[in-house]
């Protein structure tokens, strides 16, 4: 199954259930977007195609049952069924066959199981993507996000040495599905290794000391190490020794702690030879050139002046776009309204103007398909001019949705020059290297996360809150991956730092961490973060949760632009 060819809309009222339900998800590779109102999951399912929706019951102003009503409308005028969950709380759970009466699809208890969550994507998801050929052309140059298939998975399982493959109580498929590839899996390993002897004395010293708040962080970093390398036994009794103290069930906790350490140092001597054997060595060595030529990747020629003008229409009000553009010191890549030519050229700019016209053998709904798919997935700009009703017939297609402005004839030059500056800058500013901060007390994950991210960001990386804090003095970072559970400042605490400072209330914060609890949840909720990653998400999915967020900023800073009338 494609998961990743697949959309999910989300809508619920409250940003908690929200962000949970699109964590999970995008811990199974599943795309999703979010809408906070019936009307708003209305006007999103006109805009363009999902293949799956989580509706909840309960919202103001427009109820579960009332959305589903009117969704079964779009659905008719798009010849297109979709499945349509209703996610409730558990007292709803007496009404399930209610809800199936109503024509919802299944229905989700909330708080969301995730094995429950899981079949329904198994049993909903399309096996396949049934798009349209321009569709299909724009998925030859997208970037994959896919997990490994099974031919792919054996490739990477085939570059490791042999006696990595004989190694017991890890299980290779899970850590290389984490990790992507077996160079980034070997740096892991090597990672996970160099630490056992100086976290396995620390664990048994907290243990001693009794101190369980020191002990309880330090097993719940092994917990995530342990799961991102494929040792399942060893975070599962991390788990459930984590759980224990939670419980604050602390002689039960203690108990296993002998049986922890002896599975945590059962990998010292099975996983010696990452220090010396040539083969990493030379894996490593390939990891690193591939991360160079990544990062060297990023640097690219600056399309924030180029215009993709793609016009129907060959009146004087047509070319008197291409022209003041023009004047302006914009680079214009005039195009017809073909879809070939606008696939052709995708690469040139990333402003594009369309300007729609309404003709018999005109094809706006295709070239506003295309259009729609082609911004979200490549971060560019879309604005529409033209007549009125030609607008308008393009604004009821599908790719709607991504458009930042529309410039109704006759176009006032002024304003329509000032916005494609700002449109510009933007532009500049998202395609320049951002600056992450990571925050994590585990050293081991943080430095895989961090070699994770640098080919594509510029990383910082700190041990606790109040590093961070000072290295705010050197620098604004554009995003912040903030851990939850940490020493003396947790990430709760961090955060309300940040959002109480009139300095850097404004910075981006997204939480990547282990938790995934409502009551966690709930606690930092208050300060609204920007997003909410589970540690558990593989590299991919991590790398394009962070790329997403970026893209999603920019198009919503382009919808925030509103210029006044020059009268």
């Amino acid at each position: 199954m494609n998961n990743n060819a697949s959309r999910v809309l989300i809508i619920d009222d409250l940003s908690v259930n929200r962000m949970i339900l699109s964590s999970l998800l995008a811990s199974r590779g599943v795309v999703s977007e979010q809408a906070d109102s019936g009307f708003k999951c209305l006007e999103m399912v006109k805009a363009r195609d999902y293949d799956l929706i989580l509706l909840d019951h309960r919202m103001p102003d427009m109820d579960g049952v009332d959305t589903l009503v009117q969704l079964k409308g779009i659905f008719r005028e798009k010849g297109r069924s979709i499945p349509v969950i209703c996610h409730t709380t558990e007292e709803g759970r007496k009404n399930i066959n209610l809800y199936k009466a109503a024509g919802f699809s299944d229905v989700l208890i909330k708080p969301v199981d995730p094995e429950q969550l899981s079949e329904l994507i198994m049993t909903y998801l399309p096996d396949t993507s049934d798009t349209p050929e321009t569709k299909t052309a724009l998925a030859e140059d997208k970037r994959s996000k896919e997990p490994l298939a099974d031919d792919e998975l054996k490739d990477e399982l085939d570059k490791l040495p042999l006696w990595l493959k004989i190694v017991p109580h890890i299980d290779l498929d899970a850590g290389i599905g984490c990790c992507g590839s077996a160079e980034d899996y070997i740096d892991a390993l090597y990672i996970f290794r160099s630490s056992i002897d100086e976290k396995s004395d620390e664990i048994a010293l907290y243990s001693r000391n009794k101190d369980w708040t020191l002990y309880r962080l330090a097993v719940h970093s092994l917990k995530s190490m342990s799961r991102l390398i494929g040792a399942r036994n060893l975070s599962e009794i991390a788990a459930d020794i984590e759980q224990k103290i939670d419980n604050k069930d602390y002689n039960a906790a203690e108990e296993r702690t002998d049986e922890l350490l002896t599975e945590y140092r059962r990998f010292i001597k099975p996983l010696d030879p990452l220090m010396e054997d040539d083969d990493i060595k030379h894996i490593m060595d390939d990891a690193a050139e591939h991360a160079k030529e990544a990062h060297a990747g990023t640097v690219s020629v600056d399309h924030s002046r180029s215009v993709l003008y793609i016009n129907s229409a060959q009146g004087i009000a047509a070319k008197g776009i291409e022209k003041i553009l023009s004047e302006k010191g914009f680079s214009v890549i005039p195009v017809p309204d073909s879809p070939d030519a606008i696939i052709n050229h995708r690469f040139d700019a990333d402003i594009v103007v369309y300007y729609p016209k309404v003709e018999e053998d005109s094809h706006i709904s295709i070239t506003m398909n295309l259009l729609g798919e082609l911004c979200q997935d490549d971060s560019k700009l879309l604005c529409l001019t033209g007549d009125v009703s030609d607008i308008d017939e393009a604004m009821n297609s599908k790719g709607a949705g991504r458009v930042s402005h529309t410039y109704p004839r006759p176009v006032e030059p002024s304003v329509f020059l000032d916005d494609m500056e700002y449109y510009s800058e933007l532009l500049r500013d998202y395609h320049r290297m951002k600056t992450i901060f990571l925050v994590d007390d585990d050293p081991d994950y943080r430095s895989v996360i961090a070699r994770w991210l640098t080919p594509h960001y510029s990383v910082s990386a700190f041990s606790s809150a109040h590093e961070m804090i000072s290295g705010l003095a050197a620098v604004t970072p554009d995003l912040v991956l903030l851990d939850y559970e940490m020493p003396e400042m947790d990430g709760h605490e961090l955060m309300g730092h940040l959002r109480n400072d009139p300095e850097t209330q404004m910075i981006p914060i997204i939480f990547l961490t282990g938790k995934n609890d409502r009551d966690h949840v709930f606690s930092i909720l208050h300060y609204k973060p920007d997003g909410y990653l589970l540690k558990s998400l593989s590299k991919e999915s991590l790398i394009d949760s962070v790329d997403r967020f970026f893209s999603e900023s920019l198009f919503e800073r382009s919808l925030d632009h509103v210029v006044e009338d020059p009268e």
